[in-house]
């Protein structure tokens, strides 16, 4: 792990103060005797990024951090959002092989085809190799930050591996989720911890719907 300080061009600044923080949550600095490697930068003055730059290829160096970009691309979801426009839209961080626009894939319980790609100043890109983060437009919904991005073979691969996980998630959520018995119901109806029980009418008319209510 990497800590960039950030602000230190503001009159003031104290990176001690937040190496001492971090320190608390186990990050505790390299010049402090721990294992955390800290940069102090200014954002908005551009100082310290080329050492940042020089650390964090450093230490990709040292742990032999490698991916293929001849693979299919592979990737985590950083954000997702339902926009309003342009409808599910995720950033994506590609981690291995390459990403191309055209290409089908799955995401978690959904799934889709790569309409198209921006990077971070909202320019279109064809392709993206691994180490970009990207935002994806193509998603059937709203992914979960986390879920594992996968390029396949087809979009009907894609849409099968989907549905089957939503199936597997469903299931999961059904055992997971704890049904009143009517013994039980009885039970707390007679004991007062149950006064009221909400019902939900469905029906496919209104005039079917109120004469159940009544």
């Amino acid at each position: 792990l990497i800590v960039a300080i950030n602000k230190m061009d503001v009159a003031g600044a104290n990176p001690d103060n937040v190496k001492q923080q971090l320190a608390q949550h186990g990050l505790v600095p390299e010049d402090w005797g721990g294992k955390t490697i800290y940069a102090e930068v200014s954002a908005k003055k551009r100082t310290g990024l080329e050492n940042l730059l020089e650390l964090v290829l450093l230490q990709a160096d040292l742990m032999e951090l490698k991916a293929n970009p001849k693979l299919p691309a592979q990737g985590t979801v950083v954000e997702a959002k339902l926009d309003r426009g342009r409808g599910p839209v995720s950033t994506i961080l590609v981690q291995q092989g390459t990403l191309k626009t055209g290409d089908p894939f799955v995401c978690g319980i959904t799934h889709g085809r790569i309409r198209a790609m921006f990077n971070d100043r909202a320019e279109q890109l064809d392709s993206v190799g691994p180490g970009i983060a990207v935002e994806l437009i193509g998603f059937s919904s709203v992914p979960e930050a986390g879920d594992k991005f996968i390029v396949t073979v087809s979009e009907k691969i894609a849409r099968e591996t989907a549905y089957k996980r939503e199936m597997l998630k469903r299931e999961e959520d059904l055992i997971t989720r704890h049904h009143l018995s009517l013994d039980e119901l009885s039970t707390k109806v007679a004991s007062g911890e149950v006064k009221e029980l909400p019902i939900i009418i469905k029906g496919d008319v209104q005039g079917s719907i109120e004469a159940l209510t009544e």
